[in-house]
């Protein structure tokens, strides 16, 4: 039968292909075409306040086949718009929280996909912020340590610092609801060690990479989040993975450079290590931010100044 069908369609192509007369333009279909099978793709999630979330896929959604549910709180209404899903809890989340989020959702064909997401409280008054003294080789009485200056006063609710980038990390600290001003000290502590009692502690303890590694802070813990300042370190002498050491770092600052957080891909273009030690730190040069190893440099033996300004002596091999 099919064969029957396609020999007079054929025919009849031909004969408007031969002759000269103007003729609208006859379209063939394929008959053995398959239909959309694919189920709808997560893309991301945003809070665009502390009750209301929006969810992108990258098809069109049946708003019909919706179906969320959570712990602890409530979705009490939701709104589809093409790609989009917005959602209304019964309670904002308070800054600094987050909420377990699952899903089951359709296309327009019935291709379905459950998905588990994590949302994050939005801040909507963030501090800004710039990483401003580091070191990486700690001991038991000089753990390591990351301290941030406050640019712009705000909430740090949220702020997220890795010992990595946003989606590829070994430690992070989230920064709980706190209102700073402009010019205050951050410490976090990334090993276990003496601590002051100012300091916050990473999740993990697990201390920073000594030699070759990168820290990143970002808006929020979101995988999408926007990265607010970055640096890079290495130590001029590994040779695998194009310098980095690990495909990891090498895939980090590859993210870093295309975020426009760090200005090269090259390893020896990273903030030089081998001069650092637990008490000569990596110190940014008068809050210089041109995304570059010219913002840093080394201070003098026993001159880290985590919690205050940094020292003005540098380190003379």
């Amino acid at each position: 039968m099919i064969k029957c069908l396609l020999i007079p369609l054929l025919f009849l192509t031909l004969l408007c292909s031969s002759c000269g007369c103007s003729q609208p333009e006859i379209s063939l279909y394929n008959l053995f075409d398959q239909v959309d099978s694919s189920p709808p793709v997560f893309l991301s999630a945003t809070m665009l306040n502390q009750n209301t979330a929006t969810l992108s896929f990258n098809e069109s959604i049946d708003e019909d086949s919706v179906s969320l549910w959570c712990e602890q709180n409530s979705v009490v209404s939701f709104t589809v718009m093409d790609k989009t899903l917005t959602l209304s809890l019964g309670k904002p989340l308070s800054l600094a929280s987050s909420l377990a989020l699952e899903g089951r959702v359709e296309d327009n064909r019935g291709n379905s996909v459950q998905f588990g997401i994590v949302l994050w409280a939005k801040n909507n008054n963030p501090a800004t912020v710039l990483i401003n003294e580091f070191t990486t080789k700690g001991s038991e009485t000089n753990p390591d340590r990351v301290e941030l200056v406050v640019t712009s006063r705000g909430n740090l609710a949220g702020l997220t610092l890795y010992a990595g980038v946003v989606d590829d990390w070994t430690d992070r600290f989230v920064f709980p609801d706190r209102w700073v001003e402009r010019g205050t000290y951050i410490v976090v502590s990334f090993s276990k060690g003496e601590q002051d009692v100012a300091w916050y502690t990473s999740e993990q303890q697990a201390g920073l990479s000594s030699n070759n590694g990168c820290l990143s802070i970002a808006m929020s813990p979101e995988w999408t989040s926007p990265v607010l300042d970055a640096v890079v370190w290495g130590n001029m002498s590994t040779s695998t993975f194009e310098g980095f050491g690990s495909a990891s770092l090498l895939a980090q600052v590859n993210s870093l450079f295309q975020s426009g957080q760090w200005n090269s891909k090259e390893s020896n273009k990273a903030v030089d290590s081998n001069a650092s030690t637990a008490t000569r730190s990596f110190c940014r040069d008068r809050l210089t931010d041109s995304n570059s190893s010219d913002d840093w440099y080394v201070c003098a033996t026993r001159k880290a100044t985590f919690g205050s300004l940094n020292a003005t002596d540098r380190y003379i091999p």
